[in-house]
């Protein structure tokens, strides 16, 4: 992946010998057409988390992510999706999903935080935080996604909704 993600002009996703989505490296990052090239490409891996879709966003346990109306128009007669957002895209805020600190992976320039979420069976989280915050193991923290980062994915089709 890491190579054809820096060398490729244009780069084929490919799922059980069926093609996925064929482009730049950039736009498989941006802009995946589903949800197995969005947990494919990147590295740490997009966070994928299913939410109940509910008036006006996207219930992850108690937090609701505020998602435009006529984007959950698109998800059709389901009743949840599947929420992607890019490590880079959580930050640490007064209000969010609740998760629980697993570990801190510092790296000198980044650091990223591995934890868990009790909403989803304890779906571990990861979230790209400023190398000086510092989280003891075990203490809760909130994250919330930047909505401008956000891609919904069909639960019924793994298709992507957004635009």
């Amino acid at each position: 992946q890491v190579e054809a993600m820096t060398m490729g002009d244009r780069v084929a996703v490919l799922k059980d010998g069926v093609l996925q989505q064929v482009d730049t490296p950039l736009n498989l990052y941006d802009r995946p057409r589903n949800k197995f090239v969005a947990g494919f490409i990147g590295s740490p891996a997009m966070n994928l988390i299913t939410a109940q879709i509910v008036d006006g966003g996207a219930k992850i346990g108690d937090y609701v992510v505020p998602i435009a109306r006529d984007l959950l128009a698109k998800a059709g007669d389901d009743k949840t999706l599947t929420l992607g957002v890019r490590p880079e895209a959580l930050h640490i805020a007064d209000q969010g999903l609740p998760v629980k600190v697993s570990v801190i992976e510092e790296l000198g320039s980044d650091a990223f935080l591995y934890g868990s979420a009790d909403h989803a069976e304890n779906q571990q989280i990861i979230a790209r935080i400023g190398t000086r915050l510092h989280n003891d193991k075990g203490t809760e923290v909130y994250l919330a996604p930047d909505p401008d980062k956000l891609h919904l994915f069909s639960t019924s089709t793994e298709e992507r909704l957004t635009a």
